[in-house]
């Protein structure tokens, strides 16, 4: 063996070990660090154990650095502390939490909602924290089981930064630190949004149960949205939201038919992606709570006109057009002179001349 060439090796799992311990003392320092600016704001803290949620028995008004420390066991896989605060009159702290993307455009539409001080969990989700307003608006904790939106409001907890979420393990982080943008009491823009979504009942996830014939027979009566289901859009995106738009023109509302509407939609790939199902579902959450245009139409009573299609088919065809047939189709033909005979799926009753 060379005598100059002493080079000390160390092996994969030493390593691992090495950067397996850094993070742990990172991960300590920053917890630490965190619950003692938290303590100057004022917040009431929780330390949680980030495997099951559970509270850990630890005083979170003393010194960090001694329950810290308690915790935080070298020999374990993982950090072993979350911070959550208790928000409401606690903490005079309110938060609603944002899904990025549909979650966003929604609340847009009701005017500026956006908080001074916000935690960001990955590309996914924003926290906004608010100050605390004594309002049983505001005390309200729930949003009738919104994926888009979740509002924490009187004796609610939740995580935040450095704490990490085990399901996306993905760590909160502060976009904008209350110790430097504290938070303020929300808008009229978010007293509109949580007056809305929490007066509203729960509503089931709507379903695909429609065919496209039934769902030809629906809407053939109204040329606009034909229109808009034969149109060229630069995206598909655009062209669902222009089948959307021209629905709520002319009165077309429910879930069920919104739905089936867009899965059915002749220029959509959501028949080649199904798995897109769930972006279908968010376009039209959204689409229900789009303010109403000062001359909104009377709500179409789509049920009975679906009934008497179905009876009026039963009696007088069996086939019918497909999609694609539907691109070369503008509206129902006019009945011609002579026999009743009816045009496949129009809606639309034919009489002798």
């Amino acid at each position: 063996m060379d005598p100059q060439d002493r080079r000390v090796k160390i092996h994969r799992e030493e390593m691992e070990s090495l950067l397996n311990l850094k993070s742990k003392l990172d991960h300590e320092e920053a917890v630490s660090s965190y619950a003692a600016k938290y303590q100057k704001l004022g917040w009431v803290l929780q330390a949680l154990n980030p495997q099951d949620g559970t509270e850990l028995e630890v005083d979170t008004g003393a010194d960090p650095e001694t329950w810290v420390s308690r915790w935080w066991e070298p020999g374990m896989s993982g950090p072993e502390i979350n911070l959550a605060v208790r928000t409401g009159k606690a903490s005079r702290l309110m938060v609603l939490e944002v899904a990025k993307g549909a979650g966003e455009a929604i609340l847009d539409q009701y005017g500026p909602w956006r908080a001074e001080c916000i935690a960001v969990l990955g590309g996914g989700r924003e926290r906004h924290f608010y100050a605390w307003q004594p309002s049983p608006l505001f005390d309200s904790a729930s949003l009738g089981g919104a994926t888009e939106f979740r509002w924490y409001g009187e004796g609610q907890v939740i995580l935040v930064p450095p704490s990490i979420e085990t399901e996306r393990l993905e760590s909160w982080e502060w976009l904008c630190p209350p110790w430097e943008t504290p938070p303020q009491c929300p808008g009229q823009s978010v007293a509109n949004f949580l007056q809305h979504y929490l007066t509203r009942e729960p509503q089931p996830q709507p379903e695909v149960s429609l065919s496209w014939q039934e769902v030809y027979c629906l809407v053939s009566p109204f040329e606009p949205l034909l229109q808009a289901l034969a149109a060229s859009y630069p995206s598909t995106q655009s062209y669902y939201q222009g089948i959307l738009a021209a629905a709520a023109t002319v009165g077309l509302n429910s879930p069920e038919v919104l739905l089936s509407l867009l899965w059915h939609a002749p220029r959509g790939d959501a028949r080649q992606y199904p798995e897109g199902l769930g972006h279908l579902k968010k376009l039209v959450a959204a689409a229900q709570v789009q303010p109403n245009p000062a001359t909104f139409p009377e709500n179409v009573p789509w049920k009975l006109i679906l009934d008497d299609a179905r009876s009026q088919a039963r009696a007088s065809f069996a086939g019918s057009p497909g999609p694609a047939r539907f691109l070369d189709i503008s509206r129902a033909q006019s009945p011609q002179p002579g026999g009743a005979v009816r045009t496949p799926f129009s809606c639309r009753k034919t009489r002798e001349d």
